[in-house]
């Protein structure tokens, strides 16, 4: 690959964007490692060309010693050249099961979510090298043709995209460009960590191959892409035979998934988890759980958990979102003011209409078991347990649904259900009282009770 033809040149970046959306602004990844170096030089290079303003973003991780100190080269990196920049610190936790290199990039993907506004875009400086080695991993693991197509060049990200520029160009152009223009950039000591899968491929077995099958990471981009073709083409006949059952971003109707033949139901959960942007399913566990699924007709429930991500089955339905765990509605007195704030997940508590006084004896919290709640003045009492059954909202989501209390008893259900005393006290003061989720699950949820 040397010669003049290999020679990277930042146009070369700039024609790779002109090929994708045009956003409201570029966020670079930037680690100060060697690829992403390349990467946000030859931007800002071409800068006064590009479509949207540039940015950076450096993921503070914390797990080595240096990592403060990487964080200030990208710092000073970024301020000779004038391009705003933004540190963020990840709190890494491997105690789920998953791998560090997997909840490092979890954590990372989690926190671009967060920043990205809409049509935004964040470019990450994956090249060929990476290519080729995802697509090695993921035959190592059983995937299906979409594993094997490897890193998309573009995917959708909550609001925003991600992108990919860089996955034709070659490291060592990259490496050879830095060099050419008297750029320096920092080598992070744990790429030598053959314990670490890629850094295995690349150290041990890549240069074995390459020995043998010279061209290998040409090669294998090249499969790559031929997965890509194919993959694109089996999606869109997927979704000519699916119906209505991928349209659903957070449910799937797990009769009519059912109702399919085995082979079609892998395919379409496949799909679904496409269409909306979610990281693939390995092989083995799709089809254990399609062997769950099976059972779920005797009594049995059905999840898979993968990535940052998860299904789970709850009576007429499958769920997909990611497997954090929502946390439980925080327990709080409302002694004044016409909004209550509930935290992150479970968003708002409001009054609308003019201010009044907050009568004494309110608290929020999550349920419990033997709560009980009274619509209607003369009539009976109802366990809270029965509106959630009603209205098919899962148990692992119930703890994030405030309940109001009033003096000990419980007079609000979310903003769907309202005690009679509740309802008289709001008619009397003229007041509506809302709750506004801020977790996008349970905003879903909200929209979706009728009960």
């Amino acid at each position: 690959m040397n010669g003049a033809k290999s020679r990277f040149k930042s146009k070369q970046v700039l024609a790779s964007l002109l090929a994708l959306p045009t956003p409201e602004k570029y966020w670079v990844g930037f680690s100060g490692g060697a690829d992403s170096t390349a990467l946000l030089q030859a931007l800002e290079e071409c800068r006064e060309q590009l479509a949207a303003p540039l940015h950076a973003v450096h993921f503070h991780h914390g797990l080595q010693e240096s990592a403060s100190a990487w964080q200030e080269h990208c710092r000073a990196f970024c301020q000779e050249r004038d391009i705003p920049y933004l540190a963020i610190r990840l709190e890494i936790n491997v105690s789920g099961g998953t791998s560090l290199e997997e909840e490092s990039r979890n954590s990372r993907y989690r926190a671009v979510a967060e920043i990205l506004g809409n049509d935004e875009m964040y470019l990450t400086a994956h090249h060929a090298e990476d290519q080729a080695e995802t697509l090695f991993l993921n035959l190592m693991r059983g995937s299906g043709i979409e594993g094997l197509a490897g890193i998309p060049p573009l995917r959708n990200l909550e609001s925003g995209w991600v992108a990919r520029p860089l996955l034709d160009q070659r490291r060592e152009d990259l490496i050879a460009y830095l060099e050419r223009t008297d750029i320096g950039w920092l080598d992070d000591p744990s790429n030598q960590d053959i314990t670490f899968d890629r850094n295995y491929l690349r150290q041990e077995l890549f240069p074995v191959l390459e020995r043998r099958w010279p061209g290998l990471v040409r090669r294998l981009s090249r499969t790559a892409g031929n997965a890509r073709i194919s993959a694109n083409a089996m999606a869109a006949f997927i979704e000519t035979q699916s119906g209505d059952l991928i349209h659903d971003r957070l449910k799937m109707s797990l009769h009519k998934l059912l109702a399919l033949d085995t082979e079609m139901q892998a395919l379409i959960l496949r799909q679904w988890l496409r269409r909306h942007e979610i990281p693939v399913l390995p092989e083995a566990r799709l089809k254990e759980f399609l062997k769950q699924l099976s059972a779920v007709q005797t009594g049995s429930l059905a999840e898979v958990q993968w990535e940052d991500w998860m299904i789970k089955h709850y009576q007429h339905d499958l769920w997909l979102h990611r497997r954090k765990p929502f946390g439980a509605c925080p327990e709080i007195e409302w002694h004044e003011g016409m909004t209550l704030d509930l935290g992150t997940d479970s968003g708002l508590l409001r009054l609308s209409g003019d201010a009044v006084p907050i009568p004494p004896g309110w608290l929020v919290r999550s349920r419990k078991s033997d709560d009980r709640i009274r619509p209607m003045p003369n009539g009976p009492s109802r366990k809270i347990k029965h509106f959630y059954q009603s209205a098919s909202i899962p148990p692992w989501l119930r703890q994030g649904i405030p309940i109001l209390e009033w003096e000990g008893e419980p007079v609000a259900l979310g903003d769907w259900v309202l005690g009679h005393r509740l309802q008289i006290w709001l008619v009397e003061n003229n007041l509506e009282y809302s709750w506004q989720p801020a977790d996008p699950v349970l905003s879903r949820l909200r929209s979706d009770c009728q009960l």
